[in-house]
């Protein structure tokens, strides 16, 4: 029962944590924020819930998942995104806009940093205390020497812009884009959206009667037409000004077509009445600036029905996504790797297979967790688990965290949870920098939406990054442990050198297999198999170095310690042939490019090569009694 009982605790904590966090997501209102945020649309090319426009919008905007506003209340995004839909005119003074860079906040009025977040969040998920925040009228004072700056820095490559030329164009950039979400559900140039749809549709029909005079050659009354004509022209500025499509259309040969809501409100001039989703908008809208909870709320599941009527799917797909969100799969998995960080280690010191039991069983807790996560991906975006670099830090934790608990179940010892709580918290907390305010379930590139050699040589070569970087932290494990403890003696160190061994055969046929594949898509999609494309470079020296350890271990030209450096030097090659490559900014496959981070990546290569430099301390500098 003790045994059992820390297992209870450790998964208890667990999956409180998932539904406290499920929780939290969820505004405390008397407007069913929920159903609302459940609305698909549809933005950048794909149907997504009004609950991730909110998200991805204010994260880009403000770097956090919560808008502060003057009073120092906190908001959902849901809820701060249905006050710049509906009410822009309170949203504007909401101090959202974070402003990092000195030299621009040098020409805005001048802010207090912002203190707010505990100093633990802000270390790992960046949320410094350097930022300030300000309203779109504060930014609006000094707006024009803002476009002018970012005008002539967007005329320089990305790379080679400065600091400050950066953080202008990103400002300009979600200036527009707050400007065009007050401009997207209703133009906002008459109080009430229910009354400009019936003044519409009175004044339609004697119009069209004058229009159908006027193409006949009759006489005509141009007084009646010209309120038509001015609603026309309304619209089609709003046109080019609107972020989002509303309105599904239904399919026409086969394919769904989605509308602006000015077009839809267009369409009014033609068919003479709008169409059901345009009449519960509009009824939405109305409510929330009369603050009528009932009305707002008796709309919502009337606009899911009539949008439903005409695009299921998109409306499966949007209730899959708000609940991901909402759930948050891959930020708890850091919680839960953490949870299982802890019980391995404290197993160690009090020799507690009651520890360590919980570790191996919330290990496979937070596994699942993460797997849901990514089924969540797959069936929102169609296509399979790595479609860009943020998803290729989250397979990569995954497929880690998978070998682990298979080494986990065959040798019950706690290194194999260890080993895959580090690598499952560092590379989600890579996940979580690589969003940088964009959307992680964007479409496909064109250079992605291929075949299916591609999606073999997407996942086997990132699963084969998964396995070398598993091998590395095995390895840094036996030399930190070595060095600082008495756990390795020589059965342990028999079997980390086993485990080692094993994974870095496992890891060449996969990354050597991937490689190949990538030949083969490369071939099919570019006409030829082998270029000498960075990219290319970074995945055969990858292979070639898996192959160097085993023939340095076959040859006997390494022992133990001197594979163990290897396999650590292996984290060098890998992260240079995942994540540097990248970084250049050059060839077929710069679609990944960066142009940041390249000093985390240098840190963590310094890192390795001290890790290796530990490995080969003299025996007598050893805690454990290891040879080799």
């Amino acid at each position: 029962m003790k045994r059992s009982l820390f297992t209870i605790i450790a998964l208890a904590v667990f999956f409180g944590t998932i539904y406290s966090n499920y929780k939290r997501q969820t505004p405390k209102s008397e407007l069913d924020y929920d159903s609302f945020g459940q609305i698909p649309v549809v933005l950048n090319g794909r149907v997504q819930p009004l609950d991730s426009v909110a998200r991805n919008t204010l994260l880009a905007i403000n770097g956090k998942s919560t808008a502060t506003y003057q009073d120092g209340s906190r908001h959902q995004p849901i809820e701060w995104l249905a006050e710049v839909l509906f009410q822009p005119q309170l949203a504007v003074d909401r101090p959202v806009f974070r402003i990092h860079d000195d030299g621009l906040r040098a020409i805005l009025p001048h802010k207090e940093p912002d203190q707010s977040g505990s100093m633990i969040k802000r270390m790992l998920l960046g949320s410094g205390s350097s930022h300030h925040y300000y309203s779109l009228n504060e930014i609006r004072t000094v707006y024009d020497k803002i476009r002018q700056d970012a005008v002539e820095a967007s005329e320089i490559e990305g790379q080679l812009r400065n600091r400050y030329q950066n953080a202008v164009v990103n400002l300009a950039n979600n200036v527009i884009r707050f400007y065009n979400l007050t401009r997207t559900v209703h133009h906002g140039e008459s109080p009430s959206f229910i009354e400009e749809l019936t003044a519409l549709q009175t004044i339609i029909p004697a119009a069209i009667e004058e229009t159908e005079k006027q193409q006949r050659g009759e006489d005509f009354d141009s007084s009646k037409l010209s309120p038509m004509l001015s609603f026309m022209q309304v619209y089609r500025t709003f046109e080019s000004e609107s972020l989002f499509f509303t309105h599904p259309r239904p399919h026409v040969d086969g394919e769904q077509t989605w509308l602006k809501m000015s077009s839809a409100l267009d369409e009014i001039t033609r068919d003479g009445k709008p169409s059901e989703v345009t009449l519960h908008y509009a009824t939405l809208v109305d409510a929330y600036r009369q603050g009528d909870a009932e009305t707002f709320n008796a709309a919502l599941p009337k606009l899911h029905e009539a949008i439903e009527s005409i695009d299921p799917e998109a409306t499966s797909k949007a209730t899959a996504e708000r609940l991901f969100n909402y759930l948050s799969p891959f930020y708890v998995s850091i919680i839960g790797y953490v949870i299982v960080f802890l019980l391995a280690v404290f197993s160690w010191p009090f020799g507690s297979q009651a520890l360590n039991r919980a570790a191996y069983w919330t290990t496979v807790a937070v596994f699942v967790f993460h797997t849901i996560g990514m089924g969540f991906r797959v069936y929102i975006i169609d296509y399979a688990p790595v479609i860009n670099l943020y998803s290729s830090a989250i397979y990569v934790g995954w497929g880690a965290t998978l070998l682990a608990l298979i080494i986990e179940k065959l040798f019950k010892n706690g290194i194999g949870s260890f080993v895959a709580s580090v690598i499952g918290i560092a590379s989600l907390i890579v996940a979580h920098h690589l969003i940088d305010g964009k959307d992680t379930l964007e479409q496909m590139k064109a250079v992605l939406d291929s075949n299916f050699w591609l999606t073999v040589h997407v996942l086997t070569v990132t699963f084969g990054y998964a396995s070398t970087f598993f091998a590395g932290f095995f390895a840094i494990f036996y030399v930190i442990a070595g060095i600082t403890t008495k756990l390795i003696d020589k059965k342990v160190a028999k079997m980390l050198s086993s485990v080692v061994f094993g994974i870095v055969c496992f890891s060449t046929l996969f990354s050597f297999f991937g490689t190949v594949t990538g030949g083969i898509w490369a071939d099919q999609s570019w006409g030829r198999f082998w270029g000498w494309d960075p990219k290319e470079n970074g995945a055969i020296l990858l292979v070639l170095w898996n192959v160097i350890i085993l023939h340095a271990r076959w040859g006997g030209f390494a022992r133990t310690r001197g594979i163990m450096a290897m396999a650590i030097f292996g984290n060098v090659v890998t992260s240079w042939s995942w994540m540097g490559t990248n970084m250049l900014g050059i060839g077929l496959h710069s679609y990944g490019f960066m142009n940041s981070a390249f000093q985390y990546l240098a840190g963590f290569w310094v890192l390795q090569l001290f890790f290796i430099a530990l490995a080969y301390l003299p025996q007598s500098r050893w805690k454990s009694p290891v040879n080799g």
